[in-house]
């Protein structure tokens, strides 16, 4: 599903040694590795967020380093999920459908459908800033699946919850994956591999 062959590339005092990775379908692959090892910078170059310097990635047989973000069917969730402030729950979920001019008969369906699916109907009319944690991430979920990515990359999801509630929310994302929903999830915590990864790269030391 995604190949990446020889990736390279230097950022500062920053160098991504050289990158192979495959990732199959399906699958939950974690990168493990300490702050500073290059694990975000991998997600934005797949996403399309950087350029890589050298090497190829590969998406369903299709070359993607020259395409931009919103043509990869890559979805990105990022660490502190980015919810648009002036924006209700409800119209978070819908933005992307809503710049991709879909009717709004169909944009209120699509967003029903997962807001039941992630159990955050009750949420709709609220904003970002009366939610919790939890609420926040769920809505951010909803809102990068409701383009249906063949990819969705994780940036540290987890990092900014309680115990209780990464607990339950590390079942959240056991369960979209075997929804079939392929991973990429970027963590320090070796808790999180355990409980969720089919596949693990380890990253190098971080660069002072």
């Amino acid at each position: 599903m995604l190949e990446i062959k020889n990736l390279t590339y230097t950022i500062g005092n920053f160098t991504l040694p050289p990158m192979n990775l495959e990732v199959e379908e399906g699958s939950y692959m974690v990168l493990l590795g300490p702050s500073g090892s290059g694990k975000s910078v991998l997600l934005e170059l797949i996403a399309g967020l950087r350029k890589p310097d050298g090497g190829a990635i590969w998406l369903d047989g299709v070359h993607i380093n020259a395409l931009p973000p919103a043509e990869r069917s890559v979805g990105m969730l990022f660490q502190d999920y980015a919810l648009f402030p002036h924006l209700s729950v409800f119209q978070n979920i819908g933005y992307a459908l809503r710049l991709r001019r879909v009717p709004k008969g169909e944009i209120r369906e699509e967003v029903k459908k997962l807001a039941q699916k992630f159990e955050i109907e009750s949420l709709l009319r609220r904003f970002p800033d009366t939610l919790s944690g939890g609420e926040r991430q769920r809505v951010a979920l909803a809102r990068t699946l409701i383009v249906r990515p063949r990819l969705l990359l994780l940036d540290e999801p987890l990092s900014a919850l309680d115990a209780p509630l990464r607990s339950a929310s590390r079942a959240f994302l056991k369960q979209i994956n075997q929804s079939g929903q392929t991973i990429i999830h970027v963590t320090h915590d070796h808790q999180e591999k355990e409980e969720l990864a089919t596949h693990c790269l380890q990253l190098g030391h971080a660069v002072a």
